[in-house]
């Protein structure tokens, strides 16, 4: 004997049963069953109420960074690489140092400054020399106020060579430090350890991008433009984690169309707190808009049973006797749906184990 076909059956003996007074027997038909509180336990209710019909459009996304938390590194100077400090997917914090270069351009700088830390120390020895001999009457202001400027030059070319040492973090001996301009990840990196950077290198050397914060980019067709707008609510689901749905809202639409594809974008900003979404996932984007402004009863999807090609619903009459009843959908969604015909506002149906219930009630 078969009693998977005859479990459902079985269970429902125990929650199910004729609908009756209080002890009385009546005669009712065997499929007449009605909602108890032992059913109740398993099942659940909703009411039905009529409501304006939301369009749900899917759109194919892409994860991409927040350009806003986005830094390049660049090279300042050419040279060559002594020190690979970080990897692809690293992260790093604000100021820590990627790599060090040795470069011929930075000895310049430290000779440079060799040299103006010389005129200082001359420009002094010389105001002091004028200011001994003013006081003794042996030279003139003019003379005092010229070695008082030289001294001024002197101090402020040793100020400009130290901010660029500053600026461009040198470290001595011909040395300069990339250092993260910014907190995030290394998610690209051109430099190998030894190569050879030419002092006009265009490239980054490094992107760094914060991840708490990711954009989904998502293609709407031309003939679905006028379906989306700034504001509307969307859920995104990945191929990474297809249990998990990711809610936000559409906070830009690029009001151009892509020559080749034929696709406006549209953009989605989303909290990435756990780093799940990572740039290059492929999503997928489903936007709620509103129809034509038709007002439909409104249930949820898990209560529709599709059998023989037709919808049917699990009803509970005034009398809490459940009865099964077709239904037109008009359009279904992911997670509710329309109906055109065979239900009202303020019917109560069940969308909790209703494929049990159903087959009790069509059990011959």
């Amino acid at each position: 004997m078969n009693w998977n076909k005859f479990l459902p059956c079985i269970l429902l003996t125990t929650v199910l049963g004729a609908c009756s007074g209080k002890g009385e027997q009546t005669n009712v038909e065997p499929t007449a069953l009605c909602l108890t509180d032992s059913l109740l336990r398993i099942v659940s209710v909703d009411t039905v109420h009529v409501q304006e019909v939301i369009d749900e459009l899917t759109l194919n996304g892409r994860v991409t960074f927040n350009e806003n938390q986005v830094a390049h590194v660049y090279p300042m100077f050419g040279g060559t690489v002594t020190e690979l400090k970080v990897e692809i997917g690293d992260f790093v914090r604000k100021g820590e140092v990627l790599a060090v270069i040795r470069s011929g351009e930075v000895a310049d700088y430290e000779k440079q400054l060799k040299e103006a830390e010389q005129q200082l120390l001359l420009a002094r020895r010389n105001m002091d020399a004028m200011q001994d001999m003013y006081a003794s009457g042996m030279t003139s202001d003019k003379d005092v106020l010229q070695a008082k400027q030289e001294l001024t030059s002197a101090e402020a070319e040793e100020r400009r060579i130290k901010d660029v040492f500053s600026i461009y973090n040198f470290s001595g001996n011909a040395y300069y430090q990339l250092k993260s301009p910014v907190s995030g990840f290394i998610v690209e990196k051109r430099i190998s350890r030894d190569m050879q950077l030419r002092p006009d290198q265009g490239e980054e050397l490094f992107t760094i991008s914060g991840l708490s914060d990711v954009w989904v980019m998502a293609d709407v067709y031309e003939s679905d433009i006028s379906k989306v707008s700034e504001g509307a609510s969307v859920r995104i689901s990945t191929l990474a984690y297809p249990d998990k749905m990711f809610a936000g809202t559409i906070d830009k639409v690029y009001h151009l169309l892509n020559s080749e594809s034929k696709t406006m974008n549209v953009r989605i900003k989303l909290k990435n707190e756990e780093y799940l979404l990572k740039p290059g996932m492929f999503t997928n984007v489903s936007v709620k808009c509103k129809a034509d402004g038709t007002s439909m009863p409104r249930i949820d999807a898990h209560a529709l049973v599709f059998e023989g090609g037709k919808n049917y619903v699990v009803v509970v009459e005034p009398d809490e006797r459940l009865q099964v009843k077709e239904v037109d959908v008009y359009k279904q969604l992911s997670k509710e749906c329309y109906i055109r015909s065979g239900l009202s506002e303020g019917d109560r149906v069940l969308n909790n184990n209703v494929l049990l219930v159903y087959n009790a009630l069509n059990a011959d």
